[in-house]
């Protein structure tokens, strides 16, 4: 039971994040908590993906009966890059930033962010 309550929001949100884009496809909340075969509660994952809904990372619909879809709003990409902004948003260094971040690149993800930025 403490591992269950030391898992923190994020890392829940993560996990729930993973499993959508991992399903690319809608699924249900059981479908999803089948998915993520980790312990967690119903009521819990329906609190995390609710937030996930305010913070437009999810989509919610109605689906047959009473049950609800799911669906991530986003790509797993997307949210990367989204996450970076706000990190680099957030250093009064930018230049720095990028250069540490650029440092900690393998050959191949350096290659790759040469080749995007044209």
């Amino acid at each position: 039971m403490a591992g269950k309550r030391s898992r923190s929001q994020g890392q829940l949100e993560s996990q729930v994040l993973d499993a959508l884009w991992d399903a690319d496809r809608e699924v249900t909340s059981q479908e999803l908590l089948e998915s993520l075969d980790d312990g967690i509660a119903l009521t819990s994952l329906l609190t995390v993906l609710s937030r996930l809904v305010d913070k437009e990372l999810v989509n919610r619909r109605s689906g047959e009966g009473r049950s609800l879809l799911f669906k991530a709003a986003v790509t797993r990409e997307r949210h990367a890059a989204d996450q970076l902004l706000k990190i680099i948003g957030a250093t009064d260094n930018p230049a720095l930033a990028f250069a540490h971040f650029a440092k900690g690149l393998d050959k191949k993800s350096l290659q790759a962010l040469r080749d995007s930025l044209g």
